[in-house]
């Protein structure tokens, strides 16, 4: 998952609420009220990516830092921020490969996997994604 910070604001003679996500330029969701702003950037911002994808251009995959984002004037009249969760495994078709594991290793994961309902495809997604995350 990738978790964009994304900033609602409402104008003084506007009913709804905008919402800014500073990763994603030019993404600019609304809503009534701040719950259905938040739902509508969430979908604005795979809609968003999706055509980026589609035009080949690169997107942000590493968030900004929401502290940094807050310091910037050009957010101070943010009325609050909020995360945008995306996965980010949903914009690639699957390819299959193979693994060769010792036999103990195997059955630890195995095991693992029984305990959380996962399988052993999303067990090594997140574990790749999480070293990824560790060291970037």
């Amino acid at each position: 998952m990738i978790y964009y910070p994304a900033a609602i604001f409402q104008d003084d003679n506007q009913a709804n609420f905008g919402v800014i996500i500073p990763d994603l330029s030019g993404c600019y969701p609304v809503g009534d009220t701040i719950e259905e702003a938040i739902a509508d950037a969430h979908d604005a911002a795979i809609f968003h990516i999706e055509g980026m994808i589609a035009e080949g251009l690169d997107w942000q995959t590493t968030p900004s830092n929401i502290n940094t984002l807050r310091a910037n004037p050009d957010y101070a009249d943010a009325l609050l921020w909020v995360m945008i969760a995306i996965d980010e495994t949903a914009f690639s078709k699957q390819v299959r490969f193979n693994v060769s594991w010792n036999e103990y290793l195997l059955n630890q994961v195995d095991s693992y996997i029984a305990n959380h309902n996962e399988t052993r495809s999303g067990f090594l997604a997140k574990a790749a994604q999480a070293a990824m995350r560790d060291t970037i």
